[in-house]
């Protein structure tokens, strides 16, 4: 893992990812070779790009695709929760409503699909000469859950911290669920490559609650795969952030890792090394399963 982060740096400082742009929005979906799924992070959203440019917005997905040379058909959608993913939900976190981005205009068209992963289905379907999947998703599961006991319990973190606890189990039960319906689908598809599954990094190593709910989060995503037996890959970025912080006390926000606020706090995005950080992960991932 020290040799994963050690080279992502190493790249980013060397320049080799100096010309990498969004994927080509002209790309038509037929004529790719790699799937991304997701939510913001795969979608590369910057926050503090203003007017939104999809043409500026680098998620790991892009690194992944100059990395393996495989052409790119980024589906993901911001605000995405493994429900709306699904569809059966229609509760995208606080302030980041995919749906009217699905209207006006993603990295790909769902050309009808209703949710993101019948785009997927339909995708795999018809595209015969796939080479990757690789989807994130369930951060925003749990941050509807924070963002509900927040405003339940305002100004009272104790209560907070007892809601979010007391909440937990049936978020992560409906998760489960989620994760079931949306990996059946993708190998019902007849799809028998590679998909990566890249699980999720805490934004601050030192807060036992927040590490124990994005813990036990992660651990559903294997707990699914493997009594399923998806054959699904997990990328993991939670231990490549937490190397990285460690120096820092585990606050991920001393990084470099996450963008910066003008008060000096830290957005839940990633900066462009944080991003590369994650392309590093889903590689190196995909090539350990590849010599197994």
């Amino acid at each position: 893992m020290k040799k994963l982060v050690l080279l992502t740096f190493s790249l980013i400082s060397c320049g080799a990812f100096a010309q990498l742009t969004a994927q080509n929005l002209a790309n038509a979906a037929k004529d790719t070779r790699y799937l991304a799924l997701g939510d913001s992070l795969a979608f590369g959203l910057n926050p503090f790009i203003q007017p939104p440019n999809l043409s500026k917005y680098i998620g790991y997905p892009d690194f992944v695709s100059q990395t393996l040379h495989e052409t790119l058909a980024n589906a993901s959608c911001p605000g995405e929760t493994s429900g709306t993913f699904d569809g059966t939900s229609s509760t995208y976190y606080p302030g980041y409503d995919c749906t009217p981005l699905r209207k006006s205009g993603l990295f790909v068209p769902y050309n009808g699909a209703a949710n993101q992963l019948q785009y997927a289905v339909n995708y795999l379907k018809t595209n015969p000469n796939v080479k990757l999947v690789t989807i994130n998703i369930g951060v925003n599961d749990l941050g509807i859950l924070q963002a509900d006991c927040t405003e339940q319990n305002a100004g009272n973190p104790i209560a907070i911290a007892a809601c979010e606890t007391a909440q937990l189990p049936g978020v992560l039960g409906t998760y489960a669920t989620n994760l079931e319906i949306i990996f059946s689908a993708l190998r019902g598809t007849g799809y028998t490559g590679p998909i990566v599954f890249l699980n999720a990094s805490a934004f601050n190593y030192a807060d036992p609650l927040q590490v124990g709910a994005i813990t036990a989060l992660n651990q559903v995503v294997s707990t699914v795969n493997l009594a399923g037996g998806f054959n699904i890959t997990i990328a993991d970025a939670y231990h490549a952030f937490a190397l990285v912080a460690a120096p820092f006390g585990g606050d991920v926000c001393k990084t470099g890792l996450l963008l910066k606020n003008p008060d000096g706090s830290c957005d839940t995005h990633p900066t462009t090394a944080g991003q590369a950080l994650l392309g590093a992960t889903v590689v190196s991932a995909l090539a350990s399963s590849a010599v197994k």
